[in-house]
């Protein structure tokens, strides 16, 4: 898949193709069981073009309840977040306990016949599963669990993940912010594009806002190189793992005996290699930075900084930051940011690793995003300026054959190494339009 029509960028039509076919059959991540922990505790998050009620039943189940009375179709839910018994509508006053069913119809026994029938009335429900603390759901009764959805994506996670120490909590709730854009323009920046920080973060990375840390292409380390691995599965999820290794040598030149975990305290890292697989340590030592794509719309980004706005002291901390970025129609999107910490690592580190994330790759951060988003909102108002069939379709032959197969690399999956390729955007585009079909 080397090129991608323009209109699946800008036409309202084709998002609609999109909600039917790549997201209602897809699981969806809507958030953290951290962030429903209490009975009564909810969130509302989008599932595809359809609101939720992410909330935990008086039973301990989480569900994730259509937003929507039987009724009328009433908004039930106005606020983003709280904590209820019941779910009443303003309209009429039907009445669902947080677990969906109905239980309160005002009038019931003088205005409606005696069969009514309560159970056909409850709150519509997706599938929804935990992974390790993540909430995915699925509108689609006959999509694979999620384990097989995932499939060799979820090594990759599991690895990021227990390179921390395993036990992991979201920072309060998400970051929400809109952005002007088509949801795919964003994810596949996350699939693997390492092309663009030459470009757009250049002037802020030669300024020192961002540090020292990544080499070839930024600012530099003496000595050092950042050599990519792209990985990418047929479901279109992927990861882009970037590694800094003295000039001259290679991956397979990493000692797996003195492993190195960028970002996390040096005096832990025997105790963090001693939570992971053999296999797991070889892919996370000297790994500097890594972000992908669980295909259709989360991304993820784990990056070790050295600096947060020019404090010079501050030492080389990693963060983690899961995103969702949710359609609201074919030209804007709602990006929601969840910070990570490990919960192994001690309360002044885990603060700042969450500072680290917020004053660089947050909503309102100083570095990326206000980078990103102007250039996302450039290309949504050229794209939608231009005539049809103006400019051709959008390119996606950067690195195509020019990749190198990454000889024993530990993971699943096809892995390549080159720096700079769209191998990762190639794979997520390909799944998409297996799932979308030809173009109205």
């Amino acid at each position: 898949m080397h090129t991608i029509d323009r209109r699946a960028f800008i036409d309202n039509s084709v998002l609609d193709i999109e909600f039917d076919r790549v997201f209602h059959p897809s699981w969806q991540f809507l958030g953290f069981a951290g962030e429903v922990r209490e009975p009564g505790d909810y969130v509302v998050r989008m599932l595809g073009r359809d609101e939720v009620v992410v909330i935990r039943g008086e039973d301990g189940e989480v569900r994730a309840l259509h937003n929507s009375c039987t009724h009328r179709g009433t908004r039930l839910c106005r606020a983003s977040l709280g904590n209820t018994a019941h779910l009443r509508c303003s309209y009429h006053g039907w009445t669902f306990a947080n677990d969906g069913r109905l239980v309160g119809v005002p009038a019931l026994r003088s205005g409606y016949p005696p069969d009514f029938d309560h159970a056909g009335h409850g709150l519509s429900a997706a599938r929804v599963t935990s992974r390790r603390g993540f909430l995915f759901a699925t509108w689609d009764p006959h999509a694979p669990d999620l384990e097989e959805y995932l499939g060799e994506i979820a090594w990759y996670l599991d690895a990021l993940l227990d390179c921390g120490g395993g036990e992991w909590e979201a920072c309060g709730p998400p970051q929400r912010v809109r952005a002007q854009g088509n949801w795919k323009i964003p994810t596949d920046n996350f699939a693997g594009d390492g092309y663009h920080m030459r470009t757009t973060h250049q002037i802020a990375l030669d300024q020192g806002i961002y540090g020292d840390t990544l080499a070839n292409g930024t600012r530099g380390r003496a000595g050092t190189d950042l050599t990519a691995v792209n990985i990418a599965t047929p479901a279109g999820h992927s990861v882009r793992a970037g590694y800094v290794i003295d000039s001259g040598s290679s991956l397979e030149d990493r000692d797996p005996a003195a492993p190195q975990f960028p970002g996390y305290p040096p005096e832990r890292w025997a105790e963090l290699a001693a939570a992971q697989t053999p296999e797991q340590v070889r892919f996370t030592s000297h790994c500097e930075v890594a972000h992908g794509v669980v295909f259709p719309n989360t991304v993820f980004l784990s990056v070790a900084h050295d600096r947060a706005v020019g404090e010079e002291s501050d030492p080389l901390t990693r963060y983690l930051v899961v995103r969702s970025h949710v359609p609201v129609s074919a030209r804007e999107t709602e990006c929601l940011y969840w910070t990570l910490v490990p919960t192994a690592m001690d309360p002044q580190w885990r603060r700042r690793s969450y500072r680290f994330q917020a004053r660089t790759q947050s909503a309102g951060g100083i570095l990326f995003e206000m980078d990103d988003f102007e250039n996302f909102a450039r290309i949504d108002d050229a794209l939608a300026r231009s005539a049809p069939g103006r400019g051709g379709p959008v390119d996606l032959t950067l690195g195509a054959g020019l990749g190198t197969p990454a000889r024993d690399f530990p993971g699943p999956a096809q892995a390549e190494v080159a720096t700079l390729s769209e191998h990762n955007q190639r794979a997520f585009y390909r799944r998409w339009a297996a799932l979308v079909g030809e173009l109205p």
